[in-house]
């Protein structure tokens, strides 16, 4: 009878002990959403093709940075002028531009926060590229705004699974 209850007790102190170490993630902050709500704002804003609601979740001197291989093979960080994009968002395109998002995780200090995502870009129904969106934002007297936008672009090993999901949350 002694074993049985030992074997009992640690069974049950056991499950006890795996219960507690399943938690639950916390609920994001109000400031958390509001990074978030900013960059998809901003993704709305590409796929609507409107240049206004682009710039109103950028700072003034925001930027445009990719990591990749150039024609010669290096890898290094390009910019891309954030004016320049911003108005390629702003023209007539004959497909909807739609960069998806998921696994988005934002961190805040005070003033400063980042998010960073997984992504996959569409021209339309197609697939063009994926890879990782890096977002930089400052809290402004208007809410949050993007400083510095980084990424990757690559067309293999893309979760085009997660990427479908992420269309049909919005």
């Amino acid at each position: 009878m002694r074993p049985f209850l030992l074997l009992a007790f640690y069974l049950l102190m056991t499950g006890a002990t795996f219960a507690q170490t399943r938690k639950a993630a916390p609920a994001p902050s109000a400031d958390a959403k509001a990074v978030e709500a900013a960059v998809v704002r901003f993704f709305d804003a590409m796929r609507t093709s409107d240049s206004t609601m682009a710039r109103s979740v950028l700072a003034d001197n925001a930027r445009l940075m990719s990591v990749g291989a150039g024609k010669d093979g290096k890898i290094l960080p390009r910019e891309t002028p954030m004016n320049k994009f911003v108005e390629m968002i702003g023209q007539h395109h004959p497909q909807v531009l739609d960069e998806r998002i998921w696994d988005v995780k934002v961190n805040i200090d005070g003033d400063l926060a980042t998010l960073w995502c997984e992504y996959a870009f569409y021209v339309g129904d197609t697939f063009s590229h994926c890879g990782v969106d890096a977002f930089q934002l400052y809290r402004s007297p208007e809410g949050w705004k993007i400083f510095t936008i980084s990424d990757t672009r690559r067309k293999e090993n893309c979760d085009l699974k997660a990427a479908q999901a992420a269309k049909s949350k919005r």
